[in-house]
């Protein structure tokens, strides 16, 4: 998946037409996936921006209590009485407490081994696909670190593999601290996500509109400028909760109260004895986008709440995948284990 801000506008040309004007599901998809990748390896905490804002919802019954809690009769009560939970809310809930009760271990070094696979297929030569392990190294103080790749490369025109070892400088990952600043109650938590992924969406439009511009100086014409169509509230909170939850070092409180959110937004499905890509036993969570033509799925471990795995598929073949293999903590950078 793309890596760099200049990717953004490679994609829309590779499916654009003469003129350079893509597709808007095209233009939607592209967009989509460099959000993803930045919503996965940084999170500006806007806690006081976002309480601020008042963006409401996020709760099954708003009222004294901060959110609706669950009951074992399958009801949630609050300040203001009981409401019957639909079955994915039952199995979110759930998974809300399994979160709370699981600790965060210690460790400076969050290590995250994962097995990716990523194939775009709206390129002129036919499908690009990555596919193999990496092991990224968090500094859950710096927001630092390094990633290990034994990822390859794929397509008609023979790219090359991708780099063995990646740096990444202070601040590409949130710290421990910045995680910690993020709001736990559902209302205000859900109104954080919303901002944040606005955010993302306008810096992502901007920067595909400045390389447009500087693409017109080069070649002497007039450019049509993507844009993408627009996603709802729902699609937006869903989709950036989905990537925080991918966050490794989340606090018991911070990824209970994401379970809490999902469960307040409409649409989202939570499916119990299945099992991720390796067999093991999962909840699926998913909720097909109001607009733009992608699903985003995650599979949770029942026993912790953690993510297991998580997919998106866009429109046509395009699709990413991570499976964790593994998350461990360490107070010492580990040895590239790809080497030789």
């Amino acid at each position: 998946m793309p890596d760099i801000d200049e990717d953004i506008l490679r994609q829309l040309m590779a499916r654009a037409t003469e003129d350079l004007f893509a597709p808007r599901a095209a233009v939607a998809q592209a967009l989509r996936r460099q959000r993803r990748h930045r919503a996965r390896v940084r999170v500006t905490a806007v806690a006081g921006t976002a309480a601020a804002a008042g963006l409401a919802a996020g709760v099954l019954l708003p009222g004294t209590g901060g959110g609706a809690r669950p009951s074992s009769s399958g009801t949630a009560s609050s300040g203001t009485g009981h409401v019957q939970l639909t079955a994915a809310q039952r199995e979110l809930f759930s998974l809300s407490a399994a979160a709370a009760a699981t600790p965060r271990p210690d460790g400076r070094y969050v290590v995250l081994t994962e097995q990716t696979t990523s194939i775009d297929s709206g390129g002129p030569s036919g499908a690009t696909r990555e596919t193999g392990p990496k092991t990224s190294v968090i500094d859950t103080i710096t927001g630092g670190g390094v990633t290990y790749q034994g990822i390859t490369v794929t397509n008609a025109n023979g790219t090359p593999t991708l780099p063995s070892v990646l740096q990444a400088a202070n601040g590409t990952s949130p710290t421990r601290a910045q995680l910690d600043a993020m709001p736990t109650g559902p209302a205000a938590l859900r109104s954080a996500l919303l901002a944040q992924a606005r955010r993302q969406i306008a810096q992502a439009q901007q920067s595909v509109e400045q390389k447009v511009r500087a693409e017109e100086k080069q070649l002497g014409k007039k450019l049509a400028t993507p844009s993408q169509p627009r996603l709802s509230d729902d699609d937006l909170v869903f989709g950036q909760a989905a990537d925080m939850l991918w966050q490794p070092d989340l606090s018991p409180a911070l990824r209970s109260a994401l379970y809490k959110v999902l469960a307040a937004t409409p649409g989202v499905r939570a499916q119990t004895g299945v099992a991720d890509s390796s067999g093991r036993p999962a909840t699926l969570i998913s909720r097909p986008a109001d607009s733009g033509g992608y699903t985003v799925n995650t599979y949770e471990d029942p026993v912790t709440g953690a993510t297991r795995e998580s997919s998106w598929a866009g429109p046509g073949r395009s699709f990413d995948e991570d499976l964790y293999l593994h998350i461990g903590y360490t107070d010492t950078i580990p040895p590239n284990p790809y080497k030789g």
